[in-house]
């Protein structure tokens, strides 16, 4: 285990090496990603300015909802999208061999090489409109709750990319996912929205097949305490089994694989 934090702290310090050649671009995502934000600040004030209410939700609830949203995905890019959309072509093109020679698990390297420290620097822009709008609640979080959002914050980053990295891993059968890999963001858009305002049906699934409402639901839901214990459970059970799923499919694909030398 030692070995493979050492590892993983060698690859994001060359990769905050190479963000560093390039401070331009690194602040106009910040810029890009704030502006993205506040236009769903926009969104809510606008619904909100028609109601009081979302099935149960009000507006300051809903800002902690779209904070959470915007800590996860962000934390997510940071961490895995870059290296799950390199998969594919490293797939295609037989450059996966690389990675296959080198005496660590394939499935850790590849998820990992490259870190986003844009999107590690946006994640915090959430976390502090998530603490204006708990402010504006006057909701008190006590240390238990804070430790329990986090865990579920890791949680749920694990779903985002075990969901990506099932959809990249598919280029071993079908050669070419990049359609496939376009229902990351379609998928993403049910964790923005309070999971009350599907049918039960569409709810049933988003909690199971495609765990959107996991993603972000539950997190702000144990901030401003709209979430059962039972459903915590639920929540750390799915990503555990997401993430085993994605080890069996990850082996079955490499049985697949064309190297470049053959």
């Amino acid at each position: 285990m030692g070995r493979y934090i050492r590892l993983t702290g060698l690859m994001m310090k060359n990769c905050l090496i190479r963000e560093m050649q390039f401070k331009t671009n690194f602040l106009v995502r910040l810029l890009t990603e704030f502006m993205w934000l506040g236009m769903q600040f926009i969104y809510i004030g606008v619904i909100y300015g028609q109601t009081n209410s979302i099935v149960g939700w009000s507006m300051w609830q809903m800002v902690v909802l779209a904070g959470t949203n915007h800590v996860i995905t962000q934390l997510f890019e940071a961490l895995f999208y870059d290296n799950c959309i390199r998969l594919t072509d490293q797939i295609r093109q037989g450059d996966l061999d690389f990675n296959l020679i080198k005496p660590i698990n394939t499935q850790f390297l590849v998820s990992l090489r490259y870190t986003d420290y844009s999107s590690i620097a946006n994640s915090t822009i959430g976390l502090g409109v998530i603490i204006f709008a708990l402010n504006k609640l006057s909701v008190t979080v006590g240390w238990g709750d804070a430790f329990l959002f986090a865990a579920l914050v890791v949680n749920s980053v694990l779903i985002y990319y075990t969901m990506l990295f099932t959809l990249s891993v598919w280029t071993f059968w079908i050669g070419r996912s990049n359609n496939l890999m376009e229902l990351y963001w379609q998928f993403g858009q049910f964790s923005r929205y309070p999971g009350d305002i599907y049918p039960w049906l569409i709810r049933a699934m988003l909690k199971t097949v495609i765990p959107m409402l996991i993603v972000s639901n539950f997190p702000a839901g144990v901030l401003i305490h709209k979430l059962e214990s039972g459903w915590i459970f639920y929540g750390f059970a799915m990503g555990i089994s997401f993430l085993i799923f994605t080890v069996w499919i990850w082996q079955k694909g490499l049985q697949r694989y064309r190297s470049a030398s053959s």
